[in-house]
């Protein structure tokens, strides 16, 4: 789910240009950013050292079927005098 945070302008900076990010954001000081250019033009900042586990990377993915197809390691009965 996306939401909105405001309109920015860039702003010049020596050579660069510098984009604000509001601190509703809830990016901290030091977080590196990788900036990706969609087909369309779109300019999309993803943070360098992303969660997948959060970020989306694995919505949608059967971990379930990968399960059955390798089994469950780990279920195994016990073998000699383990207890």
């Amino acid at each position: 789910m996306s939401k909105s945070l405001g309109i920015f302008s860039t702003r010049k900076a020596g050579n660069s240009l510098i984009l604000t990010v509001p601190t509703t954001s809830g990016v901290t000081e030091g977080v590196e950013f990788e900036l990706i250019k969609e087909e369309d033009g779109s300019l999309v900042y993803k943070p360098k050292n992303s969660n997948p586990w959060l970020d989306g990377t694995y919505d949608g993915y059967d971990f379930r079927k990968d399960l059955n197809k390798i089994g469950n390691f780990g279920d195994e009965g016990s073998v000699g005098k383990e207890v």
